[in-house]
């Protein structure tokens, strides 16, 4: 019931598809927690999963490193001479899978982003090793973003569990109307259902990839 969220670009709604699972999930009786691994800018990612992760969890549990430059990692931590040191942020999450039955991992940006100039965020998630979920915004250039992502996750040999459509706008223009069908037509993963905050229960796609039903 683990899963790394990843996105196709930066403000995509990561966050809110984590916070709404936790929050479905918990009320489903599931101990589970988001984890952050990295903040860059402000923390307020982390504040979000930590008030609907599972009770007793601290801050610094969720979001292990926070850098306060709101910029890519590579560019925050040198203008922070900060080195990043990636097994603190492993050893981080196992403490925490450790400690509940499922946690969701949101990465930093989009799945290609620099966290040094040797490793990507991309390499993180195969470090970590969970089935990966896609989260993209419905609009123009969401195709041609979604697919790049796509295949980059299932080229670092990881299963791409779905992938999630968020809606920036009740007033659709053709590319959102289009864009789920045709992704269906050349994808063979799930296309998932977005996750409102008047979501009342797991839309039975959510459950058949988290290996549950009622």
């Amino acid at each position: 019931m683990s899963f790394f969220i990843t996105g196709t670009d930066t403000g995509v709604g990561k966050t809110h598809t984590a916070v709404q699972l936790l929050r479905l999930l918990r009320a489903n009786g599931r101990s589970c927690a988001g984890f952050k691994p990295i903040c860059c800018g402000d923390r307020r990612d982390a504040e979000l999963l930590l008030s609907a992760s599972a009770n007793g969890l601290t801050i610094d549990e969720i979001n292990p490193l926070w850098l306060k430059t709101p910029a890519a990692p590579l560019t925050a931590a040198q203008i922070e001479a900060v080195n990043i040191n990636i097994e603190p942020l492993l050893d981080a999450f196992r403490k925490l899978a450790a400690r509940v039955d499922g946690v969701f991992v949101e990465g930093v940006g989009g799945w290609m982003v620099p966290v040094r100039s040797d490793y990507f965020v991309k390499d993180l998630a195969v470090e970590i090793g969970l089935p990966v979920l896609v989260v993209a915004r419905n609009r123009l250039g969401c195709l041609n973003h979604t697919l790049l992502t796509v295949g980059s996750v299932q080229a670092a040999d990881l299963r791409c569990a779905g992938v999630v459509l968020n809606s920036p706008s009740r007033d659709p223009d053709i590319a959102q109307t289009t864009n789920a069908d045709i992704l269906g037509s050349v994808l063979d993963i799930p296309l998932l259902p977005e996750l409102a905050e008047n979501t009342a229960e797991l839309p039975q796609e959510w459950k058949q990839i988290l290996g549950f039903s009622e």
